[in-house]
């Protein structure tokens, strides 16, 4: 009995867990229209916007930066060849992260 629910178990996890392609979105499902919404933002350099697109669809800027796609570019390239200064900005820290980048800044050195 336990061994059964054990492969069911696995075995309805193991068909969640196969990776969905581009073709495979509908044009109006959930993920279709989070991404759409957040390469919009992007490419339209409002960065309050695309703040509050990643927070309704609950997507950290670290996953955003890592895993979204616009256009066959990296989020980062897409703002880039987009001129999106302000998402940019916004997303390097989270950019850097990913590279390995540290920056060390002394603030108890004196000024002169």
């Amino acid at each position: 009995m336990k061994t059964a629910l054990l492969f069911a178990v696995s075995l309805a996890s193991a068909s969640m867990a196969v990776p969905a392609f581009a073709g495979d979105y509908q044009k109006n499902s959930y993920l279709y229209n989070a991404l759409v919404q957040v390469c919009t933002e992007t490419a339209a350099d409002d960065r309050l916007g695309l703040h509050k697109t990643l927070k309704s669809y609950h997507i950290r800027k670290q996953d955003a930066v890592e895993k979204i796609v616009c256009n066959g570019q990296q989020l980062m390239d897409f703002a880039r060849a987009n001129q999106a200064v302000k998402v940019t900005r916004m997303l390097q820290p989270y950019e850097d992260r990913i590279k390995g980048r540290v920056s060390i800044q002394d603030i108890a050195a004196a000024a002169n």
